[in-house]
């Protein structure tokens, strides 16, 4: 007998649709299900792709760990093109609630780019109505709705005929409304669609949650790490010009501000100055001078007190004048007092939030701890300042002693000194270039105590073996600096400010280049000087003598650029004969 296998049929196709059987819970007839049309199975798969592609949208935002304020507006607005499509509306945004307003941070469809960043009151329209009771509102004809606000949607000229609105509301709150406007199909929208609007929201508002708590991290992380890389800038330098200017800086980068100020205490007066301005408008700010109390910073600095004020025009305490000075509008303001050994020195101030936003209590904790730092970096440049200040008048008061020896050359470094800035300024050298040349030129000379009184006083010229024993000054000099390290750069300017660009001077016959530029900037402030000046065996030349002398050796005993500044010194008024002073 042959075994027999039983076999599945296949089910029998009807039409374009297939009849599917099922096996029956108890004897009988097969049931049959109904069939379904192409266009049923299309939009299911369309529906099926719009939610893979809402919850793509939706991992993105939660997988994302530097979420930042620009990010999450980016996936808002993704998350606002998927509710569009899955409603089919023209248009619609999404608001998040920041102090007493609503921001467009999120929007779609006609004059959209206009409201990114728009604010509202959060009262204002419907979207105020459903972010103050937490509801959701259809409204299927805004013209016949008192909630209706037509202020934005008369600016962007959109006509809309019906809106939806739900809120974003987490576990604690309400933190801000997503609504679409105007069916594609111009239908008025439905409770189907209030719904799916209600179900999308709710998700939102938890991603929007998660990824504004990732963004304020991040915005915590760069906070941190931004004071601490401002505190490095601020204690790099001991010059006080450049930690002033960072101190402005600093406060315009931590507290994301338009502008910031420095104002100083005069120890003398007790008035508040500018030390630094920056702008167009520098000269004259810098001019300006408060009284202790007279404006917002006076107040700050007499009451030892910061102000955080978000709407200075109406503060009483304003300091106009400097408004009408620089025709700069003061919307908002930080102020915070700088101490320095129990005393108020200074104020620092940041100006306008950046984006038009406010000043918030972070903000004043930030410039707190940074004006802690100004105080510190201000002092250690100070103190450095003093120090500096010390050593040169020092150096100064040694080369005094040693033109006492001589009256013929009575002033002679103090003028070397005034001639070699006033080139170098026409190089336009940088302030620490300055401050080595001042120091140099004020010690050029000072080899000279090495030399014999006989060689150094003799009231006639010098004979072969005293202009030798003489040439050996820059020698001494270098010598009797040897034992200070921080004198290295010095010591070389002081040895070589006789050598000549050809070759021919002394001690080592250096040339071109190789002759430190202060040196050579030395050696053309000393022969003007000679020049000009009266000696026992010979009469003073006048000024435009003396000029046309260096320019003639230009390119052989001096530098041309150097001569170059010189001569445009000279022109300019900034090199005249000092001698008769």
């Amino acid at each position: 007998m042959g075994i027999k296998t039983g076999k599945t049929k296949r089910p029998r196709k009807t039409g374009a649709a297939l009849v599917r059987t099922k096996r029956p819970s108890s004897p009988g007839k097969p049931v049959v299900e109904p069939p379904r049309s192409r266009a049923s199975l299309r939009a299911e798969l369309q529906t099926l792709k719009r939610l893979v592609l809402l919850q793509k949208v939706k991992q993105a935002l939660l997988s994302n760990r530097k979420t930042g304020k620009a990010e999450v507006d980016k996936l808002l607005a993704d998350y606002l093109k998927v509710i569009l499509t899955l409603t089919k509306t023209r248009a619609g945004s999404i608001l998040i609630h920041e102090g007493k307003e609503l921001v467009f941070r999120a929007s779609l469809g006609p004059g959209s780019r206009q409201l990114i960043g728009r604010r509202l009151a959060h009262d204002e329209g419907i979207a105020g109505w459903v972010f103050r009771n937490g509801k959701t509102c259809l409204s299927p004809e805004v013209s016949r709705d008192p909630r209706w606000s037509s202020r934005i949607s008369a600016e962007l000229r959109f006509p809309t005929q019906n809106i939806l609105a739900a809120p974003l509301r987490t576990a604690e709150r309400v933190i801000g409304v997503v609504e679409i406007i105007n069916k594609k199909d111009g239908k008025p929208l439905c409770r189907d669609d209030k719904e799916m609007l209600e179900t999308l929201a709710g998700q939102l508002a938890l991603d929007v949650a998660y990824a504004e708590l990732l963004a304020e991290s991040l915005r915590e992380s760069q906070r941190r790490t931004t004071q601490m890389e401002l505190a490095l800038v601020l204690n790099s330098s001991l010059n006080q010009h450049d930690v002033r200017i960072q101190a402005i800086e600093a406060v315009t980068k931590l507290l994301d501000a338009e502008v910031g100020s420095l104002l100083l205490v005069d120890e003398k007066t007790k008035d508040l100055f500018f030390e630094v301005a920056l702008g167009e408008k520098e000269e004259q700010v810098k001019l300006m001078r408060l009284k202790m109390g007279e404006g917002i910073a006076g107040w700050v600095a007499a009451n030892d007190q910061p102000a955080l004020i978000n709407d200075v025009q109406n503060d009483p305490r304003y300091f106009r004048r400097a408004q009408a000075i620089t025709n700069f509008i003061t919307r908002n303001m930080v102020c915070v007092p700088i101490r320095s050994r129990g005393m108020v020195v200074g104020v620092l101030e940041a100006i306008n939030k950046k984006g038009g936003g406010l000043f918030t209590g972070e903000d004043l904790e930030d410039c707190w701890t940074l004006s802690n730092e100004v105080a510190i970096a201000l002092e250690n440049s100070g103190l450095y300042a003093e120090l500096k200040e010390t050593f040169v008048n020092t150096a100064e008061a040694l080369a005094a002693a040693l033109e006492k020896k001589d009256p013929y050359t009575g002033g002679h470094i103090k003028r070397v000194v005034e001639y070699s800035m006033a080139i170098a300024q026409h190089m336009e050298l940088p302030l620490t270039d300055l401050e080595e040349l001042r120091l140099a030129a004020v010690l050029h000379d000072i080899g000279k105590i090495g030399i014999r009184d006989s060689v150094l006083l003799k009231q006639a010229r010098l004979d072969q073996g005293e202009i030798a024993h003489m040439r050996e000054h820059p020698l001494v000099g270098e010598d009797i600096l040897g034992h200070i390290e921080q004198m290295k750069k010095v010591r070389k300017i002081m040895r070589a400010h006789h050598e000549k660009w050809d070759g021919s001077g002394y001690p080592d016959g250096l040339r071109g280049a190789d002759i430190p530029l202060h040196a050579r900037i030395i050696a053309v402030a000393d022969t003007f000087d000679a020049i000009t000046t009266d000696r026992p065996y010979r009469r003073a030349a006048d000024w435009k003598t003396a000029v046309e002398e260096i320019e003639r050796c230009s390119g052989a005993d001096y530098d041309p650029a150097v001569v170059q500044a010189f001569v445009r010194a000279s022109a300019a008024g900034d090199i005249t004969i000092l001698n008769n002073r």
